[in-house]
């Protein structure tokens, strides 16, 4: 899968649906708008951005209904999505 060192290429990106999983997966349930883009953007400590800004919670509605949607994710992104999958 994607280096998270290496965002030159298509490996910086990943469909939505996986990382609406991913934030499930942490909340126990499934996610809000509203709790997606919190998670999304970091508001837990001092872990950055996952798509390298902030995203608003109309923003996460969108991206709910589009999730087989290829979107880029930060380097940093993805390796915070690496570390929470155990990996």
């Amino acid at each position: 899968m994607a280096n998270p060192a290496n965002n030159k290429n298509d490996d910086s990106k990943m469909m939505l649906g996986f990382i609406v999983r991913r934030c499930a997966a942490e909340l126990g349930h499934n996610p809000t708008p509203d709790e997606f883009a919190t998670w999304a953007n970091g508001k837990k400590g001092n872990q950055l951005c996952l798509f390298g800004k902030e995203i608003s919670s109309s923003i996460a509605k969108v991206m709910f209904s589009q999730p087989g949607r290829m979107v880029t994710v930060s380097p940093e992104g993805l390796a915070r999505i690496w570390k929470s999958n155990g990996r």
